[in-house]
């Protein structure tokens, strides 16, 4: 199976933390954002319908597709 570019970029991200945990709340911050990536590489459709159904569902939509367009 063919890993995404956010599974990846998530993945080397987590790696990173745990490789370096100078700062437990730096650490915690980055594990939560590369667990992101990595679920939104495997589901991006879940991860999506997921943000949509929270406050602020416009918001949350136009920063995956910045996003998207960032690490495409």
């Amino acid at each position: 199976m063919a890993m995404s570019n956010r599974t990846k970029i998530g993945i080397v991200l987590a790696v990173g933390v745990l490789a370096g945990l100078s700062s437990a709340l730096l650490s915690v911050l980055l594990l939560a954002v590369a667990g992101f990536l990595i679920a939104w590489g495997q589901n991006p459709k879940g991860v999506e319908d997921f943000f949509a159904s929270l406050p602020l569902s416009d918001y949350s939509s136009k920063a995956f597709s910045r996003l998207n367009a960032f690490l495409s």
